[in-house]
């Protein structure tokens, strides 16, 4: 009997464990806060795991402002009058919340996952770790030398 309890046990803490299955929303109710992050009806923030887009708020250069502004229109664009399905956690290494408290995700519409596709497009460029990452990807948004130092 007890091991049939702790059994019971165990089970549940891996279900709680485990990241929860896919939901899907309505596209255009969805706000686009930028190209890389957005927020739920309800309230919940979620950043796409997989890319940096440029910044709009806190753009260190007009070019970034203007490549930032273009990828939030573009992440509207794919999810606008489409059923966009989120998948929460990131599969590699299974955070699901980020230093900022967002939820960390993927979201996919008919035309496949939006993080790959603002990749292939030019508006984002692959998250990497890292304060060389981080500098590496302010100075595409802002030319070489011009990175802007540290947020």
């Amino acid at each position: 009997m007890m091991r049939r309890v702790t059994l019971s046990w165990l089970l549940a803490l891996a279900l709680l464990a485990t990241p929860a299955a896919a939901q899907t929303y309505d596209g255009a109710r969805i706000y686009v806060i930028d190209g890389d992050t957005v927020r739920l009806p309800g309230g919940e923030i979620v950043r796409l795991h997989a890319i940096d887009a440029a910044e709009i708020g806190g753009a260190r250069c007009e070019a970034e402002l203007t490549r930032g502004l273009a990828a939030k229109a573009r992440l509207r664009a794919l999810l606008n009058g489409e059923a966009a399905m989120l998948t929460r956690c990131e599969p590699a290494t299974g955070r699901c919340v980020d230093r900022y408290g967002r939820t960390l995700g993927a979201l996919a519409t008919r035309a496949g996952d939006v993080a790959q596709i603002l990749i292939a497009e030019g508006h984002a460029l692959p998250w990497r770790a890292g304060a060389a990452a981080a500098a590496s990807r302010r100075s595409q948004w802002c030319g070489p030398g011009k990175d802007g130092g540290p947020r």
